[in-house]
């Protein structure tokens, strides 16, 4: 017990010393348009089922709940010298608990861009994407911290035969890992190339035709009949980033999907995917941004899954002053295990939000949210609630 406080005592400490910095350092704080800034993060939050149990379960140590402490720091830079743009965004990140200690990690990640251009007719990028993050929040993730390892590398090129017209393509390559090997079965590496036709009028708006081709495969999985071990994915979209009036932007993309996999043809799924995006300006002080997606495998689903997840995301943020924003958010999600596996998985995410930001350059913020899941099978369900308090400095 005494490890306990002594423990949720470090991590509120540590909050606060973040916070007194914000306030006293106030002159130090730099432009956030500046091409080069470091940041510094302090989150504590508490999370009521810190292992995504089930009712009746019974969680480590006797107890479900934790105060969980994040402390972060970061570079981030942004400039463009004459027609080529670098990007970077560096984070490295340390969570901490003050119970469930085997639940300690460090993560982060290193996103890296270059926007290149050669004369007026050819543009394109190169980057390379490596994020390490935790799993709790996207799956049940037993009694020890499963840290995922995602890596993305990937190069383009568009030839712009005309001011409002290119054709182009790309290639890219994935690979997810998992750290100690915590789920060898989710392991899978991609390869995929894509072309595209783009349209881009004077207006900035895009329009963009995709063909992708992706070969996936798990490998860890036995080759053996029924296995979802290697599988052929294509994909034909229209996306689309445009602004459609003074206070509405729609982007994303609709399309048609096929997946066949080698060994188990009855989990094959052919149909409509796709994600569109509305962020609507209400008013001067008002926003309203809606997302819905059905996608199989979406990157942002940490957890490797071919199941196809359908998913409504509705957000809205309401400036009450100049430096105080009130935010509400709610998210239904669903998972359909097609074929043999007969699964199906809903989970909801609603909450509300504070934000305040005395500075450009300084932001505390709190939140306070319920995550549920209902599903089939029965060690699969959980509910729970999660309060976070956070601040982050710019300089």
């Amino acid at each position: 017990m005494e490890n306990r406080f002594a423990s949720l005592h470090c991590v509120i400490g540590i909050s606060t010393s973040i916070c007194m910095l914000l306030n006293t350092n106030n002159s130090k704080a730099a432009d956030p348009d500046e091409a080069l800034q470091v940041i510094a993060r302090q989150e504590v939050r508490y999370d009521s089922n810190i292992y995504r149990l089930p009712d009746g379960a019974a969680a480590p140590k006797g107890q479900r709940s934790d105060w969980v402490g994040v402390t972060g720091v970061g570079l981030s830079f942004d400039r463009t010298y004459s027609l080529q743009r670098l990007y970077a965004d560096i984070q490295i990140d340390r969570t901490y608990h003050a119970v469930h200690k085997a639940l300690d990690y460090t993560g982060g990640k290193a996103d890296l861009r270059w926007d290149w251009a050669l004369g007026r007719h050819w543009t394109g990028q190169l980057g390379h994407l490596h994020r390490e993050v935790s799993t709790a929040d996207d799956d049940f993730i037993g009694a020890s911290e499963s840290i995922n390892v995602f890596r993305r590398s990937n190069a383009s090129a568009d030839f712009w035969w005309h001011p409002d017209w290119a054709i182009g393509g790309g290639a890219s390559r994935v690979s997810s890992r998992f750290r100690d090997g915590e789920r060898p079965l989710s392991e899978y590496d991609a390869d995929v190339v894509d072309l595209n036709l783009t349209y881009r009028p004077r207006s900035g708006n895009r329009v963009t035709l995709s063909w992708r081709d992706t070969d996936g495969r798990y490998p860890n999985r036995p080759a053996a009949a029924g296995s979802l071990r290697e599988y052929r994915q294509r994909e034909l979209r229209l996306g689309a980033d445009w602004q459609a009036t003074g206070k509405l932007r729609v982007s994303g993309y609709l399309g048609r999907t096929e997946r066949s996999y080698e060994f188990a043809p009855e989990r094959d799924f052919e149909g409509t995917t796709g994600r569109v995006t509305f962020n609507w300006l209400a008013t001067g002080k008002t926003s309203v941004d809606l997302s819905l997606r059905r996608e199989i495998g979406a990157e942002e689903d940490v957890v490797a899954s071919f199941a196809v997840t359908e998913a409504v995301l509705l957000r809205s943020r309401w400036w009450i002053t100049d430096k105080v924003a009130l935010g509400v958010e709610g998210e239904a999600r669903r998972r359909d295990f097609d074929g043999a596996a007969d699964r199906d998985e809903r989970s909801y995410r609603y909450g509300l939000s504070v934000l305040y930001r005395p500075l450009r350059s300084a932001t505390f913020s709190f939140a306070l949210y319920r995550t549920l899941r209902q599903a089939d099978v029965a060690f699969r369900e959980f509910d729970g609630y999660v309060g976070r308090l956070a601040a982050e400095l710019r300089f």
